[in-house]
């Protein structure tokens, strides 16, 4: 069953609403009644994790207007296909679910903002201490575009931890916290990342 999505009832600033959010009930019990087409739950979970997504979004942009853009398009995103989410089969629970769609979409901006954002983005990571070894003398955007198109062929989790890290600047303390995993758990997923790409771009 599809859910209808109205635009106005994904606010750009959810918080200033005159009721406080509840926080006894589980997101997986909100997504349930959502389902169910309760959009009030819709509603408790956009202010539940708005402060977090749009600090994300605003450190993976550095722009307030393209978060809060964002920002909407990822919770149209979610209420068009809360029925493809099942906690059971979800690490991390919706929360990682939500930072995935964000995370994508953000994705989709960097691409449609061409060819320079990336190469600046690529310059950025790959002058990164962690991967002095592998890419300290990358300065053609060739080599950059193929740093990219690596960090797009990671497996997920892993490439998600390293977008965190990196693009949004999140601690992994931060970052465990947002995927509902433990620590150990996000400083692995990023180590075998940075492995992968030293071992990619190690061949430039």
């Amino acid at each position: 069953m599809n859910v209808s999505v109205n635009m106005s009832a994904v606010p750009a600033h959810p918080l200033t609403a005159n009721h406080p959010t509840p926080v006894a009930v589980t997101d997986e019990e909100l997504v349930r009644r959502l389902k169910s087409g309760d959009m009030q739950a819709g509603q408790v979970l956009v202010e539940r994790h708005f402060q977090p997504l749009i600090r994300y979004l605003q450190r993976l942009t550095d722009s307030e207007h393209a978060a809060e853009e964002l920002h909407q398009q990822t919770w149209v995103s979610v209420l068009e296909h809360i029925d493809r989410f099942d906690p059971r089969a979800t690490a991390g629970g919706f929360k990682a679910w939500l930072f995935r769609i964000a995370t994508n979409k953000a994705n989709d901006l960097w691409r449609s903002r061409g060819r320079e954002r990336t190469a600046k983005e690529g310059l950025k990571l790959v002058a990164d201490g962690e991967f002095r070894d592998a890419g300290a003398a990358i300065e053609s955007t060739e080599q950059v575009l193929k740093l990219r198109r690596a960090i797009e062929q990671l497996p997920e989790a892993q490439k998600q931890v390293l977008l965190m890290r990196y693009y949004g600047g999140l601690k992994f303390v931060e970052i465990a916290a947002m995927l509902g995993c433990p620590l150990n758990t996000a400083l692995g997923r990023m180590h075998k990342a940075v492995l992968k790409l030293r071992e990619v771009m190690g061949e430039s």
